[in-house]
């Protein structure tokens, strides 16, 4: 009986708080994408840069590229000592994105789909 209380409780603390950030962390972050070049077959084509906007709070995320804006939600991958790692999944989209959340600078790197590049975003106050 005591060994069934104890799995029951690891089991409740593990799915119950595992989305948990600080407050602070949650708010706008703002950055743009690099160009960078695209091998589409027998062709290399120039992709422009552009603005990305990540708003993430407790109930989702809204990530705005450019004139495009997709809703979706979030999800605690990773608590490491400076850094927490979250998978995003937005609507119409069939993979996962990846941000790197930087516990002391409040600053986000998100990982871009190949051969797009890795964007740092920086938190508005």
């Amino acid at each position: 009986m005591k060994n069934w209380l104890i799995i029951c409780f690891l089991l409740v603390a593990s799915t119950g708080f595992g989305q948990h950030l600080k407050k602070k962390f949650y708010g706008t972050y703002k950055g743009v994408i690099p160009a960078y070049k695209m091998d589409i077959g027998s062709d290399v084509v120039d992709v422009a840069s552009a603005s990305i906007t990540i708003v993430l709070s407790p109930e989702g995320v809204v990530q705005q590229l450019g004139n495009s804006t997709k809703n979706g939600t979030w999800k605690l991958v990773t608590t490491e000592k400076t850094v927490y790692v979250l998978s995003l999944r937005l609507e119409g989209q069939l993979t996962e994105e990846q941000l790197v959340l930087d516990k002391k600078t409040k600053a986000m790197i998100r990982q871009g789909f190949f051969p797009q590049p890795d964007t740092p975003l920086m938190k508005e106050d």
